[in-house]
């Protein structure tokens, strides 16, 4: 692990519920074939940004926040601190809901 490796991830409840909202959409227009690559895909991008905190865009609205794209349809938005070494992820968002209410 590089020294400015990031040692814990957290959740907000935004992210929490965010996360389950697209499962939950997934469930009733999909298979659990594609729930279980959405959650795959998470953990694999996870992972690669404990390593690569700073590998995502940077938000131009919000200082040390960070926009992955998890694929076609979903970003995963989160705030690196490089300090505590800690990333907290806010938010999962689909890239068809209302631009205007995109807040990153």
């Amino acid at each position: 692990m590089t020294a400015d490796a990031v040692q814990e991830i957290l959740w907000t409840d935004s992210a929490k519920i965010s996360f389950h909202k697209i499962i939950a959409w997934l469930r009733q227009q999909w298979t659990e074939k594609e729930v279980d690559k959405f959650i795959q895909r998470t953990e694999e991008m996870l992972y690669v940004l404990k390593r690569y905190p700073e590998m995502c865009r940077p938000s131009v609205k919000r200082k040390n926040v960070r926009i992955g794209i998890l694929d076609k349809h979903t970003q995963l938005i989160y705030h690196y601190k490089p300090q505590k070494k800690q990333i907290v992820i806010l938010l999962f968002w689909g890239m068809k809901q209302n631009p205007a209410k995109f807040k990153y």
